[in-house]
């Protein structure tokens, strides 16, 4: 039965990288749990790492990640991956300094090397709250930090990239202080959507003074999303067609001219092309006369060239009116983003050693 059981496993293992996204971690962690009681160690570790592999809201709690943790510490053990045992119980350490394996599950070999990462893992502990809302720049995401000793370290959020987001702290550690993030960036700003990570790590006369051991880091990730903010959208700038000139139009003004003066000439002097040596009368230079005078008053209204002040100060208006428009709403989309809430979910801290 056991064979059959091993097989089973030995099968779902293969299989776990086709269907690995629609099974949750829980389901993982199972699986891995059952292929050690059954000793099928190959796929029992592949399944207990896929399990805490995974971050942000789909990981393991931490109860669950020190549960596979301790199981994947036993499974290396047993495939006499010394090395591997070590770092999946230093990680362990790091995630909960208080957990105590059961020596009635786990044999001696497990505890004995659970107990060698206690002693060799740093004394510094992170935690968090789990799943935190804020409002950036105006409350805090908190962790915090526990030490044995008195180790001087650095702390900040960094992007996926190495890049350093925001400094959080630099000092030594007595017992246990807290770290707060605002949620913003060194440049005051909240920082896109995405996965970051609390990076805590000893400082260079921290790593002098206790004789250039390992170096270390912890780390906790972190997902940062913001939900979306509902933002009135900005008024477009008023179209050509609503401003009025401000200067007279001297082309219209040329065309009501011209006209009119064209139109008195020919009441005056056509009839003396048409009847030669008829000489003009006095109505017909009244009526030539009145027409000439009437198109240059039709070009005067027109002001040419000349400045319009009405039409100046209603452009004035116009655009002021639009501009007020879009600095309120502008303000108040501001509003809006800075009151909207920020989401951070941590994961798993995880240790990191290196050798000098």
């Amino acid at each position: 039965m056991n064979r059959l059981l091993a097989a089973g496993l030995t099968v779902s293992a293969l299989l776990v990288p086709l269907t690995a996204r629609a099974q949750s971690t829980s389901a993982l962690l199972d699986q891995g749990v059952r292929a050690y009681s059954v000793r099928e160690y190959d796929g029992g570790a592949w399944l207990l790492r896929r399990a805490l592999a995974v971050e942000g809201s789909l990981g393991l709690g931490p109860t669950d990640a020190a549960r596979a943790l301790i199981y994947l510490t036993a499974i290396e053990v047993a495939r006499n991956q010394r090395d591997s045992a070590l770092a999946a119980a230093r990680r362990l350490v790091v995630l909960d300094p208080r957990y105590r394996p059961d020596e009635r599950t786990f044999p001696p070999q497990v505890i004995a090397v659970y107990q060698e990462a206690r002693r060799s893992a740093p004394a510094v502990s992170i935690r968090a709250n789990g799943d935190t809302a804020i409002r950036p720049g105006a409350e805090a995401f908190v962790v915090r930090l526990g030490a044995s000793t008195t180790p001087e370290v650095t702390a900040s959020v960094n992007g996926t990239d190495g890049r350093i987001v925001r400094m959080l702290y630099t000092g030594t550690i007595r017992d246990t202080i807290e770290v707060r993030w605002n949620g913003l960036d060194a440049s005051g700003n909240a920082p896109p959507d995405g996965r970051y990570a609390i990076l805590v790590t000893p400082t260079a006369r921290e790593r002098r003074n206790s004789g250039g051991g390992d170096s270390w880091t912890l780390r906790l990730p972190l997902e940062v999303a913001r939900p979306a903010v509902d933002t009135t959208p900005l008024p477009a700038a008023p179209p050509d067609s609503l401003f009025r000139p401000e200067r007279g139009d001297t082309r219209g003004a040329m065309h009501a001219l011209v006209p009119g003066v064209a139109a008195g000439l020919a009441i005056v002097v056509l009839p003396n092309l048409v009847a030669s040596g008829e000489r003009a009368s006095s109505a017909r230079l009244i009526v030539g006369g009145t027409v000439a005078i009437a198109g240059v008053a039709a070009f005067l209204s027109h002001h040419p060239g000349q400045r319009l002040p009405e039409n100046t100060q209603y452009n004035r208006n116009l655009r002021e009116n639009w501009r007020r428009n879009v600095a309120e709403i502008s303000r108040r989309n501001a509003d809006r983003l800075r009151q909207g809430k920020m989401i951070i979910r941590p994961g798993a801290p995880a240790l990191v050693t290196e050798t000098p």
